[in-house]
């Protein structure tokens, strides 16, 4: 048994064990829009390839969409069935999906073959709460701060867009294969969301080429799973949260910095996965000129271009939120700092206060010095009572000071209407048009109504030398 265990132990970190695989295979007879069979080694490949004929046979327009949750060596053979071989690249795909970190942006996955497949690798991005609430399900626990762990925002998928000519059983059916990891998530989403969402789809039996499909089937994933908009509305209600913790002081300064801090962390890895989003569909976006000239018409463009657009869009109010953090951030400092300078000003009145008392007690206590205790009491009351008056009004006075000295600083600027743009106008009233006399008339119209003959004088003398 020890030895059953060490072998285990040095097993290679990607594999996943014998676990049976569950492989579904998109269908319109079915209520939940898909077929499910279970596979745990290559003889159960008949099984597999009896589902796809009978859909094939059922439905020949419809494009065959397979999803499989899991990685097994021996899922080519499973797939070999009834698809072309490309299992190196596809198990490869698999296995990155399940075991690996890295992304990859829509891309021919070989230009040796007739039939040229496509494939990526992503990670759809979304609040958590929404991925498990979606399917019914309780949301994971969030850490100390109140944040998630960025993977739980992730939805990790790969495809494999084999295209026309794939299928051994029909050569006019495309075949696009979804990859999944083994997640409870992920399972409800394809048994519950992915094939009805798809399936219900008009334009799913509209014919494409290749280059089309794989940007229309990355457009769906991605309007499926990903939502940069709730993950905004997330950041912008957390930062409605550390506002009010800022202003309430309802946490200790450490706390609320450090909170603050994870929020920034979290937008700049946010960026990463909207940067990665923003690339692939400009990517796909250059795959325009390949398709047919009486098929660019697609509405399906149109979508991809304003979902740029939209990424675009999104990138700068999350540069703009990640602002807002910092400032509050920067806030959380100068509001410290300006607390520990209202106690050095607090210890610095104590001290001008007591001062001149202290003095007297030293003078007093001098052996040397012989006076009576009695005066001591006489002296210090008297200097006690001036000093508090000195520090009351000291500060007072300054203000007074600075008001006569820099008044300017001290005076709110003036408004005048004629400055604005007033409703229905396209100038304010101070503007002077050249070869046109409004301003003068303008003028006269803001002027109050019971003015004296003498302001009215002194009022026509300013505007001609304004004139002038």
């Amino acid at each position: 048994m020890a030895s059953r265990r060490r072998h285990l132990h040095r097993r290679k970190s990607w594999s996943s064990g014998n676990r049976s695989i569950a492989i579904r295979v998109g269908s319109r007879r079915s209520p939940r829009h898909f077929h499910e069979v279970q596979v745990s080694s290559p003889r159960d490949a008949a099984r597999f390839a009896r589902l796809v004929e009978d859909q094939v046979r059922a439905f020949p327009k419809d494009p065959l969409i397979i999803s499989i949750n899991g990685y097994q060596p021996w899922l080519e053979d499973i797939l070999g069935s009834c698809l072309r071989d490309y299992w190196t690249d596809i198990s490869e795909v698999d296995r990155e999906v399940q075991f690996a970190g890295s992304m990859q942006f829509p891309q021919r996955a070989s230009t040796k073959a007739r039939f040229v497949p496509w494939t990526f690798i992503i990670d759809q991005m979304n609040v958590p709460q929404v991925f498990y609430w979606s399917v019914g399900l309780e949301p994971p626990n969030s850490d100390d701060f109140g944040l998630p762990d960025i993977s739980n925002f992730r939805f990790r998928m790969g495809v494999w867009q084999l295209g026309r000519g794939a299928c051994l059983l029909d050569r006019d059916v495309s075949v696009s294969i979804i990859f999944t990891q083994d997640h409870p998530v992920c399972e409800h989403v394809l048994t519950e969301l992915l094939f009805g969402y798809l399936y219900k789809d008009h334009d799913l039996i509209q014919p494409r080429e290749d280059d089309e499909g794989i940007c229309w089937l990355f457009l769906k994933l991605y309007w499926l799973l990903s939502d940069w908009q709730n993950i905004i509305t997330q950041t912008v209600a957390r930062l409605d949260e550390a506002e009010k913790n800022s202003h309430g002081r309802e946490l200790p300064v450490k706390t609320r910095a450090r909170m603050m801090h994870n929020e920034v962390d979290r937008i700049y890895e946010m960026k990463e996965y909207l940067s990665f989003h923003t690339r692939s569909f400009q990517k796909l976006q250059k795959l325009k000129p390949n398709v047919p000239e009486n098929e660019q018409g697609d509405p399906l463009w149109g979508d991809i271009d304003d979902t740029v657009d939209d990424l675009q869009h999104i990138d700068t109010t999350i540069d703009g939120l990640k602002e807002r953090f910092n400032n509050l951030l920067d806030l959380e400092f100068n509001i410290q700092n300006a607390v520990q300078a209202d106690n050095s000003q607090f210890l610095s009145t104590v001290a001008t206060l007591f001062l001149p008392v202290s003095f007297l007690a030293s003078l007093f206590g001098m052996t040397t010095v012989k006076w009576p205790a009695i005066w001591y009491l006489y002296v210090a009351l008297p200097v006690l009572v001036i000093s508090a008056a000195f520090t009351a009004g000291f500060s007072f006075g300054v203000k007074q000071i600075q008001r006569l000295l820099y008044p300017a600083h001290f005076r709110r600027v003036p408004l005048y209407p004629r400055s604005f743009t007033m409703l229905g106008d396209e100038l304010p009233g101070s503007a002077d048009l050249p070869g046109k006399s409004v301003t003068r008339g303008r003028r006269k119209s803001l002027r109050p109504a019971g003015m004296d003959e003498g302001s009215r004088a002194r009022s026509r003398l300013r505007m001609e030398k304004d004139d002038f």
